[in-house]
């Protein structure tokens, strides 16, 4: 699997929230929820530091167990609600409670505005594809069959490990994907919100001409519109982020 990635901050006075990492077989994008300007998250942190913390931890357990010099698999934590035969939700699960516990102490999670991300992921599986879509970022897989838009519900991944079985997920064989493009909503703004592609020609954008391509194209559309009239939005620069994962 070869993995190309771009991310850009939509405003600076909040910074990248978005993060995004891979290894080999897996790879994860982010997206930090982004609250208004002064908004108490109950949290020392922030927001950015949640989602580099849950990334990083969901990275790690995805990898557990799998390869010939592998540890035994980490499952989920005691008392997380996850169905069977979703091995992701067990993965993401344990990596929420792995960051609740990291700030528990210092700071207060029972707030509603606590630090939350969305989360797609993907990794490889012997001959497989798993993947994971939670609240609204998107996975465009790319098959040989046609393309498949998938994107999660309204739940987003924050201090309750529980959380995690709301993903949509899935598993797909190997040999019938081509690519797998994990997307933050703000780098699927050309299609979901502008209208001035569709998913296939998003999803050609970020193959053929790259993912910093299609985040630039993305911003070339949103100077067009800078105070946020033709196309109505909260935020008329977001976080974008994608991966494209090509096999």
């Amino acid at each position: 699997m070869r993995v190309t990635w771009a991310t850009d901050e939509g405003d600076p006075r909040r910074g990248n929230q978005d993060f995004v990492a891979a290894a080999p077989g897996a790879a994860v994008v982010l997206d930090g929820c982004g609250l208004p300007l002064g908004t108490d998250l109950g949290c020392v942190h922030g927001t950015a530091w949640y989602s580099r913390s849950l990334g990083t931890r969901l990275l790690a357990r995805m990898l557990d167990g799998l390869g010939p010099q592998a540890g035994p698999p980490v499952g989920p934590p005691e008392g997380a609600h996850v169905r069977a035969g979703r091995p992701l939700v067990g993965r993401l699960a344990g990596a929420i409670a792995d960051v609740a516990a990291a700030h528990r102490a210092t700071c207060d999670l029972s707030v509603p505005t606590t630090p939350a991300a969305t989360v797609v992921a993907v990794r490889v599986r012997g001959d497989v594809l798993d993947y994971l879509v939670l609240a609204d970022s998107t996975l465009l897989l790319d098959c040989r069959d046609g393309l498949r838009e998938i994107t999660g519900g309204p739940c987003f991944a924050g201090s309750d490990p529980a959380d995690a079985d709301d993903a949509v997920t899935g598993t797909v064989p190997l040999r019938d994907v081509r690519h797998a493009i994990l997307l933050t909503d703000g780098a699927t703004r050309l299609a979901d919100r502008f209208r001035v592609t569709g998913w296939a020609e998003l999803a050609r954008l970020a193959v053929e001409d790259g993912p910093a391509a299609l985040v630039e194209r993305t911003r070339e559309v949103e100077r067009t519109d800078p105070g946020a009239v033709r196309w109505p939005r909260g935020k008329p620069h977001d976080d974008a982020t994608l991966a494209v994962c090509a096999f």
